[in-house]
């Protein structure tokens, strides 16, 4: 027999039981249906809720993007999942946490239940299917390995900057909650730019994707807002806003997990980019050496933030 859960029960709980309850009870749309993933948590509601979120699904599924519905942790999503793959794989949990929402209670341990849960649905397919359309959206890569890894971090910086807008279009306040529920990586809507002409929001856009991609050259964090006050000058309250958003990415990433990923997969990604661009008749991206030296490059960037519609 179960045994109830203390009347008090974790904080860390409630709070999750109460962003889930707030999140699936916001409105969907029967007139997205054909493009939600069948129990993909909350992917009905984001759709309803975000043009940008629909344009990346849509972009995805037009270049013949599939989805697989397997079970799959975090770690197994970040070690195996390919990058250059058209095929992404995601927990359908979708069931299993509105089971949760609606039965916690009754377990002995709810807190570890939510843990176990927490390692298979910590995967963003926003992000993922963003770095998928990115590729194409990109010109062909470099060959040296130097130049190379300039061209995945502008890329995931690109990607990146992306997770923000999305972010900023959900808005200040539910934004965070689909952030602590792990279907979105970044928060957004403390700043205001994204309310103001679109010419101002893709300075700030700009401004971001400059901040991001120096972060990623393991540029010094102090020395990054300055970078940008000389790439972008006149701007200097935007792109402090912007630097200060950009170094919340987890340093992690920045300074281990991407770096070794590079070190290790440089070569097979090179070959898969390859093969991707074979069509293209662009020459190579070969970004500047020098951040400072960083211009042409956000011209790809507003390509990428037009296709984008944002």
């Amino acid at each position: 027999m179960t045994k109830k859960a203390p009347a008090a029960a974790n904080s860390h709980v409630q709070d999750f039981l109460a962003d889930l309850k707030l999140l699936s009870s916001l409105p969907t749309s029967k007139k997205y249906q054909k493009i939600v993933l069948d129990e993909y948590p909350l992917d009905a509601q984001l759709l309803h809720a975000s043009s940008l979120y629909r344009a990346s699904r849509e972009m995805y599924q037009e270049l013949g993007g599939v989805f697989e519905a397997k079970v799959c942790s975090t770690m197994r999503s970040l070690s195996a999942q390919d990058l250059f793959a058209d095929v992404i794989q995601y927990s359908p949990s979708w069931s299993e946490l509105l089971w949760f929402k609606d039965h916690s209670d009754e377990l002995a341990d709810p807190d570890k239940e939510l843990e176990a849960l927490g390692r298979f649905n910590e995967i963003s397919l926003y992000h993922e299917q963003n770095h998928r359309v990115l590729w194409r959206l990109l010109p062909p890569a470099p060959k040296d390995a130097t130049a190379f890894r300039r061209y995945l971090n502008f890329a995931e910086s690109l990607v990146v900057v992306l997770d923000l807008a999305l972010g900023d279009e959900l808005g200040k306040k539910l934004s965070p909650i689909y952030e602590d529920l792990k279907v979105i990586y970044r928060s957004g809507g403390e700043h205001s730019y994204h309310t103001k002409d679109l010419a101002t929001y893709r300075k700030y856009l700009l401004a971001m994707v400059c901040a991001t991609y120096c972060t990623l050259e393991l540029v010094n964090p102090e020395d990054i807002v300055k970078v940008v006050d000389y790439v972008f000058p006149g701007q200097k309250k935007m792109n402090k806003d912007a630097t200060e958003r950009s170094l919340e990415i987890n340093e992690l990433f920045t300074r281990v997990t991407n770096p070794q990923w590079q070190e290790r997969y440089w070569q097979e990604a090179q070959k898969k980019l390859a093969k991707i661009h074979k069509p293209s008749k662009e020459k190579a991206f070969d970004i500047a050496s020098d951040p400072l030296d960083l211009e042409a490059e956000f011209a790809i960037a507003l390509r990428v933030f037009e296709y984008y519609g944002i």
